[in-house]
């Protein structure tokens, strides 16, 4: 806000003149103006405003979410006061910030004094919280929130330009909190019906994109990015992506944000697979549209599953976010406090260290986290004639997966849980289930990857014994040699990208390996450039049964994929002892 602008602004324009601009927004097409979050702001935020990011280092932006009551506490009178607080916090931290407004049953009381009618619902969960909703294609309440929008693009664009930078993104709300439906449950009286699929509702959607666009992307001043959510449905091939998908890949130049939370709360959900074929391919190493993905740590990690080692839950589920491209990671106040006492700090430097890693050819770090998911949905895998008809409900199948194997420590510690959908596993899930359905199969990765996993390794869960409080966060998944079939290599290939030439070049590779077996020994190799691959290390085990790094930096290091079976990378058994190992990492300081 400038210094000598009053606090509190009142809306001037009429009704009709704001009905009439949203009419045109949707008749003619949209500025071709540009905004995209910078990869610098990729990483974990604070879900709120609380925190000093000198405090918390990890923390790379915070959040301001209002409700709607609370700017807009009188008709046509805004009270922008917190939002100003937010920005100059992001500006005086020099970290990002991005923009909510709560609408729907967070609207203000007097809104049902102007013509708006109450809906109430069936639905008792949230009842306490939100006893009733407005009815949105009351005209009154659809001229309302569409000055809502207008005003805060106003109160915005009246920022210095330092100020609006902070602000990474706007997210689109529509509907009942970030679900983007209109009611939680099914209303009582039929009159006010708006099922998300409705043709009502989704003009309703695209009326107000239509003006978020034109207020914080097309319009005057720096173009602010865009996060929406419930843009893709569930069917297969392009359809899956819905008309609100194909309304912002029309109108929304340089690409937007979605928000999925799903991938960073947890691993081996339900329906996990089908988010990333459907999303990944647009967030990591896109070919022309490129997206952003935000999503939020809620209460799952209280709840029994992620207690079971929260350390470890955390770990893994970042790598899962990661794998599926997650860039901006919301974490709660009670995790962000709870972090360094807990033990799970590492998994937000983790992230940090990935999620701006966008695209191979500018990229400095990569990872591949060795991992195993049995998918039952997967018929090639786990052919019907053996396993069973594939189907979500069919247990059996899934029991028969694990069988397979259980030599390898899988197993099924919640046999209720294979059955829940993925919001009640993540709230009532008792124990680690290595099968599910549309569960992702391989390993976590990013410009990583692994050559031939399941011909030349063999997969490990639970290593070291079953999963404590106390277990290392390393221990859930891994891979290991098999010296009696054979299996006594690993080889790792870059993506095509990450270098661009076959010059030497200054490399530091991690590996994170389990010292199960005394004497047990192997040898890191690479590919530098000449016709056999160079040996990086030898390293011989003293039987500790603890996980331990090996770090070596190398200076001649081509990684052209010159290596056995055009590998960059390799790790080989030295003896007939089986080493194991969980993840392999690259730096490379780009000239």
């Amino acid at each position: 806000m400038n210094k000598n602008q009053p606090l509190i602004s009142t809306f001037g324009h009429t009704i009709g003149r704001t009905l009439a601009a949203i009419g045109l927004l949707l008749l003619y097409p949209l500025a071709n103006a540009s905004a995209e979050v910078p990869a610098k702001a990729y990483g974990v935020w604070d879900r709120g405003d609380s925190f000093d990011p000198k405090q918390y280092p990890f923390l790379k932006g915070l959040s301001f979410n209002a409700p709607w009551s609370e700017v807009e506490p009188k008709d046509g009178v805004f009270d922008w006061s917190a939002l100003d607080k937010a920005v100059d916090k992001a500006l005086k931290n020099n970290s990002f910030l991005y923009v909510s407004l709560g609408v729907g049953p967070e609207a203000p009381e007097w809104i049902y004094t102007v013509g708006v009618p109450k809906v109430f619902t069936d639905d008792t969960r949230h009842a306490d919280k939100w006893p009733f909703y407005p009815y949105y294609l009351a005209p009154a309440y659809k001229t309302r929130f569409h000055r809502l929008i207008t005003e805060l693009g106003r109160h915005i664009r009246s920022y210095p330009e330092a100020k609006q930078a902070r602000i990474a993104f706007i997210q689109v709300k529509t509907g009942c909190t970030g679900d983007e439906m209109a009611y939680k449950g099914e209303p009582k009286d039929s009159r006010y019906n708006l099922p998300k699929s409705s043709a009502e509702w989704l003009k309703f959607r695209l009326e107000a994109f239509a003006l978020f666009v034109r207020t914080f992307h097309a319009g005057p001043g720096r173009p602010i990015d865009m996060l929406f959510n419930s843009v893709g449905g569930d069917a297969d091939g392009e359809e899956r992506y819905g008309e609100e998908w194909k309304w912002l890949t029309t109108h929304v130049k340089g690409g937007f944000g979605i928000k999925n939370g799903a991938l960073s709360r947890g691993h081996h959900l339900k329906g996990e697979r089908t988010l990333y074929e459907q999303w990944t391919k647009f967030l990591v190493d896109p070919k022309g549209l490129t997206l952003f993905r935000r999503s939020e740590m809620d209460q799952t990690w209280r709840k029994t599953w992620y207690q079971l080692n929260v350390p470890l839950n955390f770990y893994w589920g970042a790598l899962n976010a990661l794998n599926g491209g997650q860039s901006i990671w919301d974490i709660s106040k009670v995790a962000i406090q709870s972090a360094k006492e807990e033990g799970f700090e590492h998994s937000f430097y983790f992230f940090n260290k990935y999620a701006g890693q966008i695209h191979a050819q500018t990229a400095t770090e990569a990872f591949c986290a060795l991992h195993k998911g049995l998918d039952a949905a997967d018929t090639k895998a786990y052919p019907e004639s053996k396993f069973g008809k594939a189907e979500p409900r069919n247990v059996a199948r899934m029991l028969k997966i694990v069988e397979e194997y259980a030599r390898y420590g899988a197993k099924v510690e919640d046999k209720d849980a294979l059955l829940m959908g993925q919001v009640e596993q993540r709230r009532s899930q008792k124990g680690f289930n290595d099968v599910g359905w549309s569960i992702w199969p391989d390993n976590y990765s990013r410009f990583l990857t692994q050559i031939d996993a399941d011909a030349t390794s063999v997969p490990q869960w639970r290593v070291g014994g079953p999963i404590t409080q106390s277990s290392s966060i390393y221990s859930r998944f891994a891979r290991a040699f098999e010296h009696a079939s054979g299996k006594d290599a690993m080889y790792f290939k870059l993506h095509d990208n990450f270098f661009a030439d076959s010059k030497p070049k200054s490399v530091t590779i991690h590996v994170v390996w389990y010292d199960g077996q005394a004497g047990s020994s192997w040898k890191l190799l690479y590919d530098a450039g000449n016709p056999t691959m160079k040996t990086a290390a030898n390293v011989t085990g003293t039987g500790t049964r603890k996980w331990l790094d090996q770090t070596v930096t190398l200076t001649d290091a081509v990684m052209r994929r010159g290596g056995t079976k055009g590998s960059d990378i390799a790790l080989v058994n030295a003896d007939d002892r089986d080493d194991t190992f969980s993840l392999v990492e690259v730096h490379y300081d780009r000239p």
